[in-house]
């Protein structure tokens, strides 16, 4: 898919991994932004909500791709937040890109999916979905609702379940934390939905994505062998210091790097489940 400048829309624009994912974007496809309010440095293409499928299905027009990240990205009220957000929203969405004849959906699923799984289990993609809160399960809802459309109708969907989304700056990054085994970098978040959006005859996917950590607890493998996704940022090396630096410099510059694609604290039992972890 990477013959031709693509038409990729990217829902959530504004969100916290959305507004690190527009400019790289902005350079490489022909973007349309649509969220629901505007961003605090960037205009947002068009402003709409994800109950208004009208609205939706007039900025699918001409769209190559969609990446959509528009959601409550925590646990929320089930009624007022993550039934028109994280069920409605992602049914008219994915039902307005079918319409339009998208052939390609990338969604930000997260790893809130299998937070039920003991702290330190290495996880398979493959295993069964044990989701920790209400949120985790609006997001396996739209796994599913990607396999009904990869099945019937032959639509492309990457589902990237995410870790923790952090800043180089992070204070938990600066020592043997939870973050240690869930942190996905704003790099590596850069190069993951690139991943997702340019490589040739993906299927469905169903990947985790962080950066390198310690231990890797959500198995990267699939997201190389499915994606071509190698992480570039490794938590546990005395470097991190030299990533924040880099992150510092891309800020002054306004511009920042990504790879090419190559082919609550501590629980005793559980990943913690609150700070926007594992969100989109």
């Amino acid at each position: 898919m990477g013959a031709k400048r693509l038409n990729v829309l990217l829902t959530g624009s504004s969100g916290v991994i959305g507004k690190h994912l527009v400019e790289s974007f902005a350079r490489r496809y022909r973007l349309v932004t649509f969220d629901r309010s505007p961003a605090q440095n960037r205009q947002v293409d068009i402003l709409g909500d994800l109950c208004d499928f009208r609205a939706l299905k007039a900025a699918m027009k001409g769209i190559d791709v969609l990446v959509h990240l528009a959601a409550t990205s925590d646990e929320a009220s089930f009624t007022k937040e993550l039934l028109p957000n994280n069920i409605l929203g992602v049914y008219n969405t994915f039902q307005a890109a079918h319409e339009a004849g998208i052939r390609r959906i990338v969604f930000a699923s997260s790893c809130q999916t299998v937070t039920m799984y003991t702290r330190d289990e290495r996880i398979e993609i493959s295993q069964p979905v044990r989701p920790g809160s209400v949120y985790g399960v609006t997001k396996v809802f739209g796994e599913v609702l990607g396999r009904y459309y990869h099945d019937r109708f032959g639509i492309e969907f990457a589902g990237l379940r995410l870790g923790a989304f952090a800043s180089y700056n992070d204070p938990d990054l600066q020592r043997p934390s939870w973050l240690w085994r869930l942190w996905l970098s704003p790099r590596d978040a850069v190069s993951l939905f690139r991943c997702a959006i340019e490589k040739h005859k993906i299927g469905y996917s169903l990947v985790f994505g962080t950066s390198r950590t310690k231990p890797e607890v959500l198995a990267l493998k699939p997201a190389k062998e499915r994606l071509g996704f190698i992480p570039q940022d490794d938590v546990a090396k005395a470097g991190v210091q030299e990533f924040r630096s880099s992150e510092v410099r891309s800020q002054k510059t306004g511009r920042s790097r990504a790879p090419r694609c190559k082919g609550l604290k501590d629980d005793p039992s559980r990943f913690p489940a609150r700070r926007a972890l594992c969100n989109s």
